[in-house]
């Protein structure tokens, strides 16, 4: 059996994260724990920590820059394909349910670069039923298998995963200040800082937007979407609780300095 070009990749670059794990475990056990050995949860933790930041941030640059540079189309959906997918998640019981979901991906329609029209598949792939005749924003490149679909959903899902991503990088960052035996005070500052001033106030608005987004469709703009009352009330609910917290979160400052 020969191994594929992605296999060496893969074995020579868990090799390497294997190996910093290591590195960064022992550091960090000598200076936790001065005298006993090497934490083998600790270089679990690192080398998973190390397996997800490294790879996941080129994908999502790769993503972004695409996102970025590729030129975008005007498309129409013409049609849809459908298929179960395997899903596993947690029910309100906290119990684990598994099972199939019927996805659906749009079959979209546009005028290439050489104005020749291109029928291809978008890269998103929802429940909900595309609509035949609706318009989409798309980039394509020459060679692309897809069209990548351009909309506030798309930025938003790679944003989201750049922050995750900043998250672990910090979490990677302060560990290996710790392992190199530096002081911590400024990296718990910058933690700190970022959690209360960026973070939270960033994800609590963002959630206030989107869930008050939706009771204004339905109560202001005819319901659109068909959502049914409950949907509404439980999102007008839930924006209206989220208000003292974003007052809280955007007025922390001047409650201190007065």
């Amino acid at each position: 059996m020969v191994l594929t070009s992605a296999g060496q990749v893969f074995l020579v670059t868990s090799a390497l994260f294997l190996g910093a794990a290591y590195w960064l475990g022992r550091r960090v056990s000598q200076r936790s724990q001065p005298g006993k050995g090497t934490s083998t949860l600790v270089v679990i933790i690192l080398f998973t920590l190390i397996a997800l930041f490294v790879p996941f941030t080129y994908w999502t640059g790769q993503a972004l820059y695409a996102l970025a540079t590729k030129p975008s189309y005007s498309a129409t959906v013409v049609g849809y394909t459908s298929e179960l997918r395997d899903y596993e998640e947690k029910d309100s019981r906290d119990r684990t349910v598994r099972g199939q979901r019927l996805m659906h991906t749009a079959q979209v329609r546009f005028i290439g670069p050489d104005g020749v029209p291109l029928e291809l598949s978008s890269t998103v792939a929802s429940t909900e039923i595309p609509m035949e005749g609706a318009k989409l924003t798309v980039v394509y490149a020459p060679g692309d298998h897809a069209a990548t679909e351009l909309s506030p959903r798309t930025v938003g899902l790679w944003l989201g995963a750049s922050v995750m991503l900043f998250i672990l990088g910090y979490c990677l960052w302060a560990t290996v200040w710790y392992a190199l035996g530096r002081p911590m005070e400024g990296v718990q500052a910058f933690g700190m800082t970022f959690l209360f001033r960026v973070f939270l106030p960033g994800v609590s608005l963002l959630m206030a937007l989107a869930l008050g987004y939706v009771a204004l469709k339905y109560f202001a703009l005819g319901n659109p979407d068909g959502y049914p009352l409950w949907v509404a009330c439980l999102c007008t609910l839930f924006t209206l609780a989220l208000l003292p917290l974003l007052v809280t979160l955007f007025t922390r400052d001047k409650s201190e300095r007065g």
